[in-house]
């Protein structure tokens, strides 16, 4: 998983992750008929967005929300804590390719 200031070690375990409360492990409905985000959406946009938030360090639940404003119009969301780090990984990935 990418080392970002947005993600703390613990937001992905189960147990103390109050913080990004609103993400769900995989095979969640609780966002039906939106499609989970993939790699191939980030853009240039996206990447920027994800570089303002940091910048700023909000907490997650935050970043994700305003991300998923962005996402959500295009029929996309975050949704589960694997979508995030898809996302994470994802942002990395742009980052090293547009260095």
């Amino acid at each position: 998983m990418p080392n970002s200031p947005l993600l703390p070690a613990s937001a992905t375990k189960p147990a103390g992750a109050s913080n990004v409360s609103s993400l769900h492990h995989s095979g969640s409905t609780a966002m039906s008929g939106l499609r989970p985000f993939r790699a191939e959406l980030m853009d240039a946009r996206l990447y920027q967005l994800y570089q303002n938030l940091a910048a700023i360090n909000p907490p997650v639940g935050q970043v994700i929300a305003a991300l998923n404003v962005c996402l959500r119009p295009h029929g996309w969301v975050i949704a589960t804590i694997e979508d995030f780090e898809e996302f994470l990984m994802a942002a990395e990935a742009w980052e090293d390719a547009h260095e």
